[in-house]
Order: C-alpha cells, then sequence, then structure tokens
C-alpha cells in the first residue's frame, strides 16, 4: 500500500484544499493508495482510524449465508467512515482504481477532541453523515422493484456528487451496484435498459448516465405524475 512521494505529495495538496472536518490533523494523515479488492486495513496499524476518500470508491461488505457479498455502505470520494479494529464479519475494500484515502488515527483524533469544542461537535457531524447514508440505503432497498432500486439509487449519487446536478457517474461497476441493491447483474442491467427505453436517463459512455425525466425517477414508485399514463414507470 505504498505510495510513491511524488504521488502522496499530489494527493495531499488535494486533501488540503478539501474543507473537511478533520483538516487540522492532516500534517498526521497517512495517505493511502489502495488498488482495487484490496482490504482497509491491510495491515494491523491501519485498524482503529477514521479515513477521510479522497479518490475512489469503498464498501463495507458482509458475506451472506447463501456465499453472497451484500454491501452495507458504499463510500465515495468526500467522505469519512470508520474501519475499526474489530471486524471480524464485516469487510472494507476499495472498489475502484486507484482508490486513495487519508487515515487519520481514532486515539489522535479522540485526545484533540477531548480538548477541542469545536472539533468534537465536527465528529459529532461526521457520525450524522453516517447515519444519513445508512438511512438512503434503507430507502434505496425498501424499493419494491429493481427499477425502484436502481432509480433511488441513481437519485442518491446524484445528491452525493453535489458539482454534477443532473448527471451521474458511477463510480462502481455494475456488478458492485447489484450487490448493493441486492439484485443479480442481470437485473441491474435490465433496469438500466429499462429506464434508458422510456427515455428516463441516458447513457453517456459506460459510467456516467443523464437524469433527462427527473420526475418520472423520483416518482416510479407507484404515485403516477399527473397526465402520466398509469403503468409507465413500472418494472
Amino acid at each position: 500500500m505504498k505510495v510513491t512521494m511524488h504521488a502522496a505529495d499530489h494527493y495531499r495538496r488535494m486533501l488540503s484544499v478539501e474543507p473537511h472536518a478533520l483538516r487540522r490533523l492532516d500534517g498526521s494523515a497517512t495517505i493511502l493508495k489502495c488498488h482495487r479488492d484490496q482490504e482497509i486495513p491491510d495491515r494491523p496499524e491501519t485498524a482503529g482510524h477514521w479515513c477521510y476518500l479522497i479518490a475512489g470508491a469503498v464498501r463495507r461488505s458482509k458475506i451472506r449465508p447463501d456465499g453472497r457479498r451484500q454491501i452495507l455502505e458504499l463510500m465515495l470520494p468526500r467522505d469519512f467512515f470508520f474501519v475499526s479494529d474489530d471486524q471480524r464479519e464485516e469487510t472494507v475494500e476499495a472498489i475502484a482504481e486507484p482508490t486513495v484515502l487519508a487515515s487519520y488515527p481514532a486515539e489522535r483524533v479522540d485526545l484533540l477532541a477531548d480538548r477541542d469544542r469545536e472539533l468534537a461537535r465536527e465528529l459529532r457531524g461526521l457520525s450524522s453523515q453516517l447515519l444519513r447514508r445508512t438511512r438512503d440505503q434503507l430507502m434505496i432497498l425498501g424499493g419494491v422493484t429493481a427499477v425502484e432500486k436502481l432509480g433511488w439509487f441513481l437519485l442518491a449519487l446524484e445528491k452525493r456528487a453535489s458539482d454534477q446536478k443532473g448527471q451521474v457517474e458511477l463510480p462502481i461497476t455494475r456488478y458492485d451496484i447489484a450487490e448493493y441493491l441486492s439484485v443479480s447483474v442481470e437485473t441491474v442491467c435490465r433496469a438500466i435498459t429499462d429506464l434508458q427505453q422510456r427515455g428516463i436517463i441516458a447513457l453517456v459512455g459506460t459510467r456516467k448516465i443523464k437524469i433527462l425525466d427527473r420526475t418520472a425517477l423520483e416518482e416510479h414508485g407507484g404515485k403516477t405524475p399527473q397526465g402520466r399514463k398509469p403503468g409507465l414507470i413500472a418494472a
């Protein structure tokens, strides 16, 4: 997980311009560059850390009794997440190439928060961020059909990408999306094609989707918009 000096400096400069909660500890942060499917941590000394995702994507997952992987949490650039030193049943892995993060020892963060009221408040904000991601995923998984799940997933991605409204960059593969939505990859592909054929979304390259009909995407869970034919957006 070593990073060459020039690359580490590049990502540290990227980190320095981000107005994130732990910016006062950036000087002591470790920059980690991971390859796809590389576990975080892959060495004992990186456990018990707050991590800030600079680039790429990270999944927190668990293997189900039937052998399938279920993604429990998806982290994207500018997200914080916590890596515990006790993760016997879950794994945290990079799922994009490359994935780069800044790692902050939890013990150091806690010591500073005890003396710094503003940092303690920002840490509470990080906890709220984690809860919002969990809430969003529950809403997505609560979709009755695969089209519903995919639609709400795309809207959630757009909300998290503050600089590209109306356009969604897919940071992960269709296989990862399938594991996140708890459906098969074939189902994901059919749902994408379905939304595309109905003029609700358009593919812009292999990893970018443009939202053409936001109302349909937002209301396809059984709430037919005024003037739209019933069943137009049912899966």
